[in-house]
Protein backbone atom coordinates (compact mmCIF):
# COMPACT_ATOMS: atom_id res chain seq x y z
CA UNK A 1 0.00 0.00 0.00
CA UNK A 2 1.33 3.52 -0.55
CA UNK A 3 1.82 5.81 2.19
CA UNK A 4 -0.49 7.98 0.80
CA UNK A 5 -3.40 5.32 0.83
CA UNK A 6 -2.60 4.89 4.11
CA UNK A 7 -2.60 8.18 5.06
CA UNK A 8 -6.18 8.35 3.76
CA UNK A 9 -7.36 5.23 5.69
CA UNK A 10 -5.85 7.05 8.47
CA UNK A 11 -7.71 10.21 8.32
CA UNK A 12 -10.84 8.23 7.23
CA UNK A 13 -10.47 6.42 10.65
CA UNK A 14 -9.82 9.52 12.35
CA UNK A 15 -13.26 10.86 11.58
CA UNK A 16 -15.77 8.32 12.33
CA UNK A 17 -17.56 8.33 15.74
CA UNK A 18 -15.98 6.36 17.53
CA UNK A 19 -12.37 8.05 17.05
CA UNK A 20 -14.00 11.91 16.86
CA UNK A 21 -15.19 10.93 20.57
CA UNK A 22 -12.09 9.80 21.65
CA UNK A 23 -10.07 12.77 19.96
CA UNK A 24 -12.50 15.05 21.51
CA UNK A 25 -11.66 13.32 25.08
CA UNK A 26 -8.10 13.93 24.37
CA UNK A 27 -8.60 17.36 23.25
CA UNK A 28 -10.04 18.21 26.48
CA UNK A 29 -8.24 16.85 29.21
CA UNK A 30 -4.74 18.64 27.70
CA UNK A 31 -6.79 21.77 27.52
CA UNK A 32 -7.57 21.25 31.32
CA UNK A 33 -3.86 20.59 32.31
CA UNK A 34 -2.85 23.53 30.01
CA UNK A 35 -5.09 25.66 31.79
CA UNK A 36 -4.34 24.11 35.28
CA UNK A 37 -0.45 24.52 34.16
CA UNK A 38 -1.12 28.34 33.69
CA UNK A 39 -2.85 28.84 36.66
CA UNK A 40 -0.28 27.19 38.71
CA UNK A 41 2.56 29.21 37.19
CA UNK A 42 0.39 32.64 37.45
CA UNK A 43 -0.13 31.83 41.23
CA UNK A 44 3.65 30.81 41.49
CA UNK A 45 4.36 34.22 40.00
CA UNK A 46 2.17 36.41 42.27
CA UNK A 47 3.95 34.51 45.25
CA UNK A 48 7.77 35.32 44.33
Amino acid sequence: MPISGYVSYALTDLWREEAGVSFMEFALIGSLVLVFSMLLLLAWGKGA
